[in-house]
């Protein structure tokens, strides 16, 4: 499923980051990399951006961004 999937409060894991070269450094230089966990905070409407919190960082993604990461959910 796809990070944008998920519902306010739900907790994912990310598996797989599917975005060029530089979409994929921008998103590991913000914690985002395969194996890391997450909850989503809140879903912003009108394609606004979702907010995430990863460990103890809160971080506001982009939809664009935001389609590319595939997560598992964890509950």
């Amino acid at each position: 499923m796809k990070i944008v999937e998920l519902r306010p409060g739900q907790k994912a894991r990310v598996k797989e980051i599917k975005k060029g070269v530089n979409g994929q450094r921008r998103l590991f230089e913000i914690g985002l990399i395969p194996g890391t966990e997450l909850k989503l905070l809140s879903s912003h409407p009108f394609n606004g951006p979702l907010v995430l919190q990863v460990g103890n960082a809160k971080i506001a993604l982009g939809r664009g961004m935001a389609e590319a990461v595939e997560v598992e959910l964890l509950e």
